[in-house]
């Protein structure tokens, strides 16, 4: 078992949350320094600036190179890196318990300090475009985009965190350090960190780090009305790759731990309906499976099959029929079981990793929730009955919530949204 769980949070005078949880037992940290803002926060003509700002970060700041940048934590054992969401932008670092000033120093140095240089900008770019090309030639990761732009159209859940590469070559260093004004500010940080720590410690050195950095003006970002659509990409692949996806629920709804379940059940791995029947029954797909996102406001459940040209209708049709059964059957006690089991036991393995704690403290803060301690998620977890998966089912799994995506070689049918649609 996971060690009891010593999590701490205190909010800065400027309004920053800085939350820890302390594991005496390890002899690393990682903390993140969070901003609560991605893709989603962005226009058509400034997507991509998130993941850009990410990147751009590394190239130097008012006081590194971008050499100093890799060697500094580097030199002392440590590892550094960050990534962009729809809704967050995140950089992380883990190191020795000893070398969590520095973890944290470089760090701030990264969010609160970038140079934002046009040279370093146009070298950049040229990186950025080959990992937005890289997507492209990977089918099975840009049917996903496809399927948010399905679900999501006309909003900015649908862009990609990529951006596009029209925008990538028009962007001026004017327009990065604009954006970076504007959401790289105190009310949009959540600082987190998880190992063997004082919490004390990682808020007098943080409060330290930011005490001359000024809040800026609350941006707020408009909630998503999902219009369900098909969105159909015909490319010359070995196989066509689809995803079926419906609007979920947000970060904080109590359905959350019923939805785990029933995503468990759907497509959550080599035992649940979708594998068992789509691959080991009838052999249609080698990859199947089923995945949820959660958002501020909103969220999503997708399936994803990739399966050869002629399999596209049979294939579709045998996940709807799983999909569909979710809210026509109960689940037997021993189905239900099994995928409670196996979600703790996920979660169980996870607290081993220090950053996964840290990203798990780190995500309660941003999404405004008070902490829930091990012991009480799984009490919300063994406390869920078929009958809220079934309740669950019917409300997610209508008709006209249902957005299909589709790359490859298509069939000659093509895909009907209607047809599929009257399948549920």
């Amino acid at each position: 078992m996971p060690p009891v769980e010593q999590y701490r949070k205190t909010v800065l005078p400027s309004g920053v949350a800085v939350v820890t949880e302390r594991l005496p037992h390890v002899r690393s940290i990682s903390a993140g320094f969070w901003i609560a803002r991605g893709s989603r926060d962005e226009t058509v003509r400034q997507n991509g600036l998130s993941h850009i700002l990410e990147h751009m970060a590394f190239k130097g700041t008012a006081t590194r190179s971008a050499r100093e940048i890799a060697h500094f934590l580097e030199s002392i054992g440590g590892h550094l890196d960050a990534f962009t969401s729809k809704e967050e932008t995140c950089f992380f670092a883990r190191a020795l318990d000893e070398h969590l000033p520095q973890a944290l120093e470089i760090l701030t140095d990264l969010v609160v300090r970038p140079r934002l240089a046009a040279a370093d900008l146009d070298r950049e770019r040229q990186v950025i475009m080959e990992e937005i090309k890289a997507v492209d030639d990977t089918p099975d990761d840009l049917v996903h985009d496809l399927l948010a732009e399905a679900l999501f159209d006309g909003h900015p859940l649908s862009f990609p965190v990529l951006g596009s590469k029209e925008n990538c070559r028009r962007f001026s260093a004017a327009e990065l350090r604009g954006f970076w004004r504007r959401h790289y500010s105190p009310e949009n940080f959540v600082l987190a960190a998880a190992g063997r720590l004082e919490h004390q410690r990682v808020v007098d050195l943080w409060a330290k780090h930011l005490e001359k950095v000024a809040a800026g003006k609350p941006v707020t970002s408009r909630p998503p009305a999902p219009k369900p659509g098909l969105v159909l990409r015909t490319k010359k692949t070995s196989q066509a790759h689809l995803c079926l996806g419906f609007p979920g629920i947000p970060a904080t709804d109590p359905d959350r731990f019923a939805l785990w379940v029933l995503n468990t059940v759907l497509g959550g791995g080599m035992s649940s309906r979708l594998f068992q029947r789509i691959r080991e029954q009838e052999g249609l797909a080698y990859s199947v499976y089923s995945y949820l996102d959660f958002y501020r406001d909103t969220g999503l459940l997708a399936v994803y099959l990739g399966v050869a040209r002629d399999r596209v209708q049979s294939s579709l049709a045998l996940a709807l029929k799983e999909i569909k059964r979710l809210k026509l059957e109960p689940l037997t006690w021993d189905e239900l079981s099994h995928a409670k089991a196996q979600i703790k036991g996920s979660m169980m393995l996870g607290l081993e990793s220090v950053t996964h704690r840290m990203f798990r403290v780190a995500r309660t803060a941003i999404s405004g929730q008070s902490f829930m301690p091990l012991g009480d998620t799984v009490a919300r977890i063994d406390r869920i009955t078929a009958g809220d998966i079934g309740r669950l089912a019917g409300k997610l799994f209508r008709p006209e919530r249902l957005a299909v995506s589709a790359i490859g070689p298509l069939p000659r049918g093509r895909i009907n949204l209607d047809g599929l649609r009257g399948m549920l």
